[in-house]
């Protein structure tokens, strides 16, 4: 089959055509691959913020479960500081009364 000059450039701007439109699907697709590998580095940066707000809570847990613990020491050291005080004071009125005898 014998082609003519004029289908011959035909072809031509046909190929060019569908040269130039193959590369700007490339240029796309490339772009599309670096917002990609960007949304998967701002991914890996809110990871890494999301496990260092985990390990600060955890810290944070951790002290209020220690200050919980002292302060059940201390309200339990102080009942009995003020029940020995009543007892000593309820000693010295009931010694009151016997020495007014």
């Amino acid at each position: 089959m014998v082609k003519s000059k004029g289908q011959e450039m035909s072809d031509r701007d046909d190929r060019t055509v569908r040269l130039h439109r193959m590369e700007e699907k490339i240029d796309k697709l490339s772009e599309a691959v670096v917002a990609m590998a960007r949304m998967e580095e701002r991914m890996v940066t809110l990871f890494n913020r999301m496990d260092n707000f985990d390990s600060t809570i955890k810290k944070i847990d951790e002290r209020m479960d220690e200050a919980e613990k002292q302060a059940i020491a201390r309200g339990q050291k102080i009942a009995f500081a003020e029940r020995f005080f009543w007892m000593i004071c309820t000693g010295a009125v009931g010694l009151a009364f016997v020495y007014l005898r």
